[in-house]
């Protein structure tokens, strides 16, 4: 078992992510909520792509290029993505035919970053939460094969343009991210995760009004478990990231649970929602503002259609400091 570590050291070594360079106001979107209602939630606009290929590559040789890990070294791609469109390379054409739908984003990833010892996989049907899923197949696989040292997950989704922008009072950017888990030197050392799934709320557009009353209840129910499998107080949290969902959520979730609401990251890029980078995009302002300090417990939690309530919580180590 070729330099195989204790599976409890196993955490996010890099981290890299990509934001659409084109920003839209408010009040250009295609929205259902009146501009003032949703600027009052916290948004501003929307940042719009057409390419969400190349959000994905840039994203991921950034997380490559902090890990300080070189392609070569990747042993598994996972590939994750909310929308079904998201994980085919589309040629523009009208027709497709039947092989067209095998033409796969990770497989054309792996090929444009060299990552040729890597195996691939695609992660789907989780929503928002799609990216935690992956880094917990990730931790997972890591787990179960010795053998294998670093594993590359990389969440993308780009809404078609034009179209709305707004889910469920949520202004939406487009964005991907990525993140290296590995054995070796983690910045962010893998503490607990806990998913609670919900097949009632499958058909989300019959079913707004439920997964909004439902919402709060079921957060705070996946946030306490997390706590509890890491025998953690509330209280014991010392940075909770948050996505980039209506602003006004977050103090009121974290009162539910019981954490210090000044404990709660206040981003001050606005960029909206982006479905699987918001954390990442966060935690990454978070760490250059030097609010990230070894030894510190992180929370994260991310909200998937489908429907799927995702806690995670991470410890900050000495390898921060590693660019």
């Amino acid at each position: 078992m070729k330099g195989a570590l204790p599976i409890d050291v196993c955490g996010f070594r890099g981290i890299g992510t990509a934001l659409a360079g084109q920003f839209v106001l408010l009040e250009a979107l295609s929205l259902q909520t009146p501009v003032e209602r949703l600027a009052g939630f916290g948004f501003e606009g929307a940042y719009v792509s057409e390419n969400p290929q190349q959000l994905a590559r840039d994203a991921a040789k950034r997380a490559l290029e902090d890990a300080g890990v070189t392609p070569g070294e990747i042993d598994v791609l996972l590939w994750a993505s909310a929308l079904g469109e998201a994980h085919h390379c589309h040629d523009g054409s009208a027709q497709r035919s039947v092989l067209d739908r095998f033409r796969y984003s990770a497989s054309r990833l792996q090929e444009e970053l060299d990552l040729d010892r890597a195996s691939v996989c695609g992660i789907a049907q989780q929503g928002c939460a799609g990216m935690f899923s992956a880094l917990r197949q990730a931790r997972a696989l890591l787990a179960a094969e010795p053998d294998l040292q670093h594993v590359l997950c990389v969440g993308t989704d780009c809404l078609p343009t034009p179209g709305s922008r707004e889910i469920l009072y949520n202004v939406i950017s487009d964005a991907a991210c990525a993140v290296v888990v590995s054995r070796q030197n983690p910045k962010l050392l893998w503490r607990g995760f806990h998913q609670i799934s919900k097949g009632y709320y499958w058909d989300v557009a019959a079913k707004q009004s439920e997964i909004i009353a439902a919402y709060f209840p079921t957060s705070r129910a996946a946030i306490l478990q997390v706590l509890r499998q890491t025998a953690l107080r509330p209280e014991d949290i010392d940075l909770v990231i948050p996505t980039g969902v209506n602003a006004s959520s977050w103090p009121i979730l974290l009162r539910l649970c019981g954490i210090p609401e000044d404990r709660l990251f206040l981003q001050q890029q606005r960029f909206g929602h982006t479905i699987a980078a918001d954390s990442f995009l966060i935690l990454e302002e978070a760490r250059a503002a030097g609010r990230l300090i070894p030894g510190q417990k992180v929370l994260l939690f991310a909200y998937g259609f489908g429907s799927s309530w995702s806690a995670m919580v991470l410890e900050t180590t000495r390898f921060l400091s590693i660019p």
